[in-house]
């Protein structure tokens, strides 16, 4: 079962490879995307209840599998927790693994004339 919990940020490492058979989070963020993260984040923090930070526990380290970059801009802002969805420890590596591809592949477009209306 997926529990959603508010865990503190000490117990939430970004993915760096260390679940075995899940690669590290191969995704960076350049600094004007990462300046805009963290401002989307101050403007509406909200936003973290409705996208929670996706992790799997592993030797009572909270590993993030969705969600690397936000976490990366809450502790640049100075949060100290974040509201996560917590992965059940008997999925294996590649439901992981899926998780993170999915979590971070974008499959739509954006309509610009819409945004700007």
């Amino acid at each position: 079962m997926i529990n959603t919990r508010t865990i503190a940020l000490a117990d939430i490492a970004p993915n760096t490879g260390q679940i075995p058979g899940v690669p590290a989070n191969p995704r960076i963020i350049q600094d004007g995307r990462f300046t805009k993260l963290v401002r989307s984040l101050k403007d509406d923090p909200e936003m973290m209840e409705l996208r929670e930070l996706l992790v799997y526990e592993q030797d009572g380290t909270f590993v993030v599998i969705g969600g690397n970059m936000r976490l990366k801009a809450l502790k640049h802002i100075g949060a100290t927790e974040a509201p996560c969805k917590v992965i059940p420890a008997d999925w294996p590596a590649e439901k992981l693994r899926a998780i993170a591809t999915k979590d971070n592949v974008s499959f739509g477009e954006f309509d610009w004339d819409a945004l700007v209306e």
